[in-house]
């Protein structure tokens, strides 16, 4: 009786097992179709996801808190990779490739050190062909390293670029920049807009459901939603409540601000002068906010206005503005153009002779071989290509012991100067026994004392 029974439930039990495996099997089937990577991990929970799971449309970068629209570049350090998202109803990633950062890990201090910075950054311009291809490979985008906030907590260095390049990818293998294959970057490119495209690098992603609504968003919204108000109702006090104590607007910028706020009362009664187009970016205690901003309205009922990006930094858990954008800078180089314009008839004003004859020094010394006096027409903290002035120096001499019969004509120079700083651009026509080239040459100048200098070379 006892193995009667015993053989009934033996029975029973594989019975139950063949109705319910099959379940448990397309179960574990189902969690890995929509994740086949590693795990990804809440950020409440203290963990970082291991790299970004397929089907990474479901999930974002917990530093993208809110966008309208444009892309947003990210770029994961740990596991070498960088991403483009877009918002358009829900996100979608539209980029991802390898990258390689600096060789070492952890946030950039102080030049030299080898690190990639981490924070939320702003492409400043392009440049073609900046450097031999293997190493910068034919496009590059200088960020706006460092930042404000970047500076006030003692770190330095500076030409972090987004580049490429023609050899072989290795990851972790550069000086601080982001690289990318030379195809991949050329596509990435279309992705970006200059000083509008966000940036962001992180030591390693935390990815986070399109859901998921981070504490944060609220506080920087209603910053945002403060600001605003202050600034139809034309208080600049209360926009300077919204600030850190000591990054207050002030001088030119507070006088462009106070222009373009005076007839707000006004427009304020007929048109909806709320912000526009708001993107809202976190990395840790670092935060921007951008968006377009109304002030005015023209004769033909067409609206002026500005862009705007609020740079804030979280202190004593509180969320304050340190930085934002000077929204006359268009104009300020508008007005350069004119005055450049305006001396076209070849008289030189101070600064431009005195710019003439660096660039003429430069020249000739580096045809003489008087490495001394070439060396003179640069500023101490020169870098190029991520060399900085005393391997540079070196570098060039190399070239001068391998070269023979170095010729070098420069055409249509052009001059722009603003205070201390300065641009010197010309067509570089250089020929060697090894070597012929021809192409545009920038010299970024600064005034030193008396003298201008060299900070970079950019070609």
């Amino acid at each position: 009786m006892i193995k009667k029974n015993l053989a009934t439930c033996y029975i029973l039990l594989t019975f139950l097992l063949i109705i319910f495996h099959p379940v448990n099997v397309l179960s574990v089937v189902s969690t890995e179709d929509e994740e086949t990577d590693a795990p990804v991990i809440s950020p409440d929970s203290g963990k970082t996801a291991h790299s970004m799971p397929s089907g990474g449309f479901r999930k974002i970068p917990d530093s993208i808190v809110s966008i309208s629209s444009g892309y947003v570049l990210v770029v994961d350090k740990k596991y070498q990779k960088i991403y483009v998202f877009r918002k358009s109803g829900t996100f979608t990633k539209v980029f991802e490739s390898p990258c390689s950062t600096g060789k070492k890990s952890g946030d950039k201090q102080v030049a030299g050190d080898e690190k990639t910075p981490n924070g939320i950054f702003f492409a400043t311009k392009i440049l073609h062909n900046p450097g031999p291809p293997e190493i910068y490979g034919t496009m590059a985008f200088p960020l706006d390293y460092p930042t404000l906030s970047d500076k006030r907590d003692g770190k330095n260095g500076n030409n972090i670029w987004i580049h490429g390049t023609t050899k072989s990818l290795l990851p972790k293998q550069s000086s601080g920049c982001v690289v990318l294959r030379d195809g991949d970057l050329k596509r990435l490119a279309n992705f970006i807009y200059l000083n509008r495209t966000p940036v962001v690098i992180s030591e390693s992603i935390k990815w986070v459901p399109q859901s998921y609504v981070p504490v944060s968003k609220n506080e920087l919204e209603n910053i945002l939603i403060s600001w605003n108000k202050a600034f139809v109702e034309k208080d600049l006090r209360k926009i300077d409540s919204l600030y850190m104590q000591g990054t207050e607007i002030k001088g030119k910028r507070r006088e462009d601000l106070h222009n373009k706020i005076k007839n707000m009362k006004i427009i304020n009664k007929h048109f909806d002068l709320q912000p526009r187009d708001i993107s809202i970016l976190q990395e840790g205690n670092n935060a921007v906010i951008t968006f377009d901003q109304i002030f005015d309205v023209n004769s033909n009922n067409s609206f002026q206005g500005f862009y705007n990006k609020l740079i804030l930094e979280k202190i004593n858990n509180k969320w304050y503005v340190v930085d934002d954008t000077t929204p006359s800078a268009v104009s300020k180089t508008i007005a350069l153009a004119k005055n450049n314009e305006k001396r076209s008839d070849g008289i030189d004003d101070p600064p431009q002779k005195e710019i003439r004859q660096l660039v003429n020094k430069w020249l000739t010394s580096w045809q003489s071989g008087d490495m001394e006096s070439y060396r003179s027409c640069y500023a101490p903290d020169f870098t190029s290509r991520e060399m900085d002035l005393d391997a540079w120096i070196i570098h060039k001499s190399t070239v001068r012991q391998k070269s023979e019969n170095i010729s070098i004509r420069i055409d249509n120079l052009q001059i722009s100067a603003d205070g201390d700083t300065a641009q010197a651009s010309f067509i570089q026509q250089y020929s060697s026994s090894v070597l012929k080239s021809k192409g545009k040459k920038t010299l970024e100048l600064r005034k030193i004392g008396d003298s201008w200098k060299i900070r970079r070379e950019i070609m």
